[in-house]
């Protein structure tokens, strides 16, 4: 591969912006940052005094561009990827929804298939799956499907794990459940992320998970246990233990409606910058005009209404997922919630790249790690994208 220099941008590193920046790529990796001007390669992109970012990395997705991975076909994987990407997506995680066995082994095939294609060259990388359920709480199902819900048992969690093939990732696990502890703990060293979600776990039984092995809390305040009364007595929740315990990292859908700003206020007061880690949730409605759609396959989906930047259960009770992108969030942290663009960078970049274990060569603009790169202007608008150092959009 051609080596190339990107000049004339403003680097968001590791410990902060540097203005007038220049970064030079050879064969895919970062090999140097520099001032501007001083970097030669067999080419030049002239960057604009736009912002390089670090590709952004999605921890949680369902879909996107019409497409959800539980489609379980290529075409939604390839669909829902370049959707994404076109936002600043170089990494995503495809996540899936609490579905019968057969259809979830389908999704893990697709994927891997895709993986393991020419059609994947060019678009964001996938390390693995986020399997959302089906170990969740009833009470906590949101617009899970309940049919589908399960309690944890061995032999249903080894019939995952087969169909998986090693594809597993993150496991959103209620963590309340019997024998949910049980199977972190037989599970945390094999490379699997658990993350505690869709429950209704005390304050006490979260601390109890997250000693055990679980590092994660799912989309932060939705679907999971906050404060109730018993007795007169007040019992926090998973959300209390979630921000409270500071090696928890956080998932937050900073989409502008899940949460609004008080809310994103206090998860940033709490938790700080290197403990969120900002998701999309987003289902294939994701950079789509409104209207109904279907959530989960286009076998089994549930319809949902797509209106005013949001996914609606047909009740209009409840939301069902979002159609958020990566660059959306970044947008509502630094406009909305007041973060310095620094840190809400981190949150999309650094910090997940950190919870899936590939801080050592993503997430960061940092000599001998992956060109994964976005350019973008003051508003968090996408003006391109690379990959390997190859240019995507």
């Amino acid at each position: 591969m051609d080596s190339f220099v990107i000049d004339n941008v403003n680097a968001i590193l590791e410990d902060g912006i540097r203005n007038d920046a220049a970064v030079r790529v050879e064969d895919g990796v970062i090999a140097a940052i520099g001032g501007r001007g001083e970097l030669k390669g067999e080419k030049t992109v002239d960057g604009e005094g736009l912002y390089l970012s670090p590709g952004f990395i999605d921890l949680h997705v369902h879909g996107g561009g019409g497409a959800d991975f539980m489609d379980g076909d290529a075409a939604a994987v390839r669909t829902a990827a370049a959707a994404h990407m076109r936002h600043g997506t170089t990494t995503i995680v495809p996540t899936t929804l609490c579905a019968e066995d057969k259809e979830l082994a389908g999704v893990f095939d697709a994927i891997i298939g895709f993986k393991n294609s020419p059609e994947a060259r060019g678009l964001p990388r996938i390390p693995g799956v986020h399997l959302e359920g089906p170990f969740i709480s009833p009470g906590e199902a949101g617009a899970q499907d309940p049919e589908y819900i399960k309690k944890p048992s061995r032999e249903a969690c080894d019939k995952i794990l087969a169909s998986a093939k090693g594809e597993l990732l993150i496991w959103t696990v209620a963590p309340e459940l019997e024998g949910a502890d049980l199977m972190c703990r037989r599970l945390r060293d094999s490379g699997i992320v658990f993350s505690a979600g869709h429950s209704d776990a005390t304050y006490d039984e979260a601390v109890r998970a997250f000693a055990a092995g679980f590092t994660m809390a799912t989309h932060v305040y939705s679907s999971m246990s906050t404060i109730i009364r018993v007795r007169g007595e007040r019992v926090p929740g998973l959300l209390e233990a979630s921000l409270l315990c500071d090696d928890v990292t956080c998932e937050v859908i900073a989409d502008g409606r899940h949460l609004p700003e008080p809310l994103l206020r206090t998860i940033v007061r709490m938790k700080g910058a290197d403990r969120i880690v900002l998701v999309t949730d987003a289902m294939r409605g994701a950079g789509m005009p409104d209207g109904e759609y279907l959530l989960g396959s286009r076998r089994e989906g549930q319809r949902v209404l797509v209106f005013d930047g949001i996914a609606h259960m047909p009740d209009g009770i409840s939301f069902a997922g979002s159609v958020a992108t990566a660059d959306r969030l970044v947008r509502v942290m630094t406009k909305t919630a007041g973060v310095p663009l620094h840190d809400a960078v981190k949150m999309m970049t650094k910090n997940p790249a950190r919870e899936i274990g590939l801080s050592d060569r993503r997430g960061v603009i940092k000599e001998g790690y992956e060109a994964d790169l976005v350019l973008f202007d003051g508003d968090i608008n996408i003006k391109s994208v690379f990959i390997g150092g190859e240019r995507t959009v």
